[in-house]
């Protein structure tokens, strides 16, 4: 697939190797024909030449920025003269800048989105994009640090979700916009490269992150003949890319010692006086560790089943049976006898007449 000549020279001068790791940069030399020691692509976009597809040649790139060393800060050109955004749309604001100092290089590209149009449809969907590279000199370093972050790690291929690595998708041609494709089958690799990764400063001069997203197919009609078979797009968003080699910090200019002419008496020459030399401040940006939040621990609530008292039961008291009391005929008592009345006159107990007594 043909790429774009800033992106040749991005890719030759990093001299980058994939290996099983990712791409790692083997030449502590590698920079930008220019002599850039910081560089930055927003977006690099090659279209193949596919008359089944619809399809013309287009290469292009927007959203650049460069630095030599000790160059400064660079905001970038945002111009657009090879009118990439006739096909991408980039959503948000889009960045681009660089900047090179005697502390670090760095340089950074981001973005809120892309959508690619082909053929009125939309063809490739990337989320917010954000990345990162920079390189630390001696003689805090080298150390060098590089990040590319999107959306959950994943885009969009014909409203399909496609993660990192490499995916098929089966479509018609209908969704490809193609009238004389009937099927097809697209073939997409999505890379996500960070050199060094992790995220992390790791000792070593250069840095280099991106997405890289080429998609190929094969085309066939409805007969299913084969139409085509080869590549259709690629795009490379936030190319950034740094080194440490060949930065140097700024010379040190010593005032010349003044001796004072020889007068008598004997001349006293006074010892050379050096101002002190002092470095810049080398800043070396904060590692931010995310929070760790502890989830709350909740108790289970603790039931206490209810206690249930049986009832006690009392058995009926019977009494025994009452008798009635035996009643006892009535006695007959005698008739009394009679006997001699008594005296008509109470008896005479003192003095007096007693009469026949």
């Amino acid at each position: 697939m043909r790429r774009s000549a800033i992106r040749a020279t991005l890719a030759v001068t990093a001299a980058a190797t994939l290996t099983a790791a990712g791409f790692t940069i083997t030449s502590t030399g590698a920079r930008a024909a220019d002599g850039d020691v910081a560089n930055s692509v927003l977006a690099d976009l090659t279209i193949s030449d596919v008359p089944a597809a619809g399809l013309d040649a287009f290469t292009g790139v927007f959203g650049t920025a460069g630095s030599p060393p000790n160059g400064g800060l660079d905001n970038g050109d945002l111009s657009d003269p090879s009118g990439v955004l006739n096909y991408l749309t980039v959503r948000g604001q889009a960045v681009a800048r660089t900047n090179a100092e005697a502390a670090r290089n760095w340089a950074q590209a981001q973005a809120s989105g892309f959508t690619l149009s082909l053929n009125e449809r939309d063809f490739l969907s990337v989320g917010s994009l954000d990345a990162y590279a920079e390189c630390i000199p001696a003689p805090i370093g080298p150390l060098a640090l590089a990040y590319a972050r999107t959306d959950s790690n994943t885009i969009g291929v014909l409203g399909r979700q496609v993660p990192t690595g490499t995916t098929q998708l089966e479509v018609t041609g209908a969704e490809l916009g193609a009238a004389d494709v009937s099927t097809a089958t697209l073939t997409v690799r999505y890379d996500q490269i960070e050199d060094p990764s992790g995220g992390a400063y790791q000792p070593q001069s250069t840095a280099r992150a991106a997405l890289d997203i080429t998609i190929s197919g094969t085309l066939r009609d409805e007969e299913g003949g084969e139409l085509y078979d080869g590549p259709l797009v690629d795009v490379e968003l936030g190319h950034v890319d740094v080194t440490c080699d060949g930065t140097t910090s700024p010379p040190v200019t010593t005032p010349p010692v003044t001796t004072p002419p020889v007068t008598s008496p004997p001349v006293t020459t006074p010892p050379p006086t050096q101002p002190p030399v002092t470095d810049p401040p080398i800043t070396i940006p904060p590692v931010t560790v995310p929070p760790i939040t502890v989830p709350p621990v909740t108790d289970p609530p603790i039931t206490i089943p209810p206690v249930t008292v049986p009832p006690v039961t009392v058995p009926p008291i019977t009494l025994p049976p009452t008798t009635p009391p035996v009643t006892k005929p009535p006695t007959s008592r005698p008739t009394p006898t009679p006997t001699a009345p008594g005296p008509s006159h109470e008896p005479d107990y003192g003095y007096g007449d007693h009469g026949g007594y």
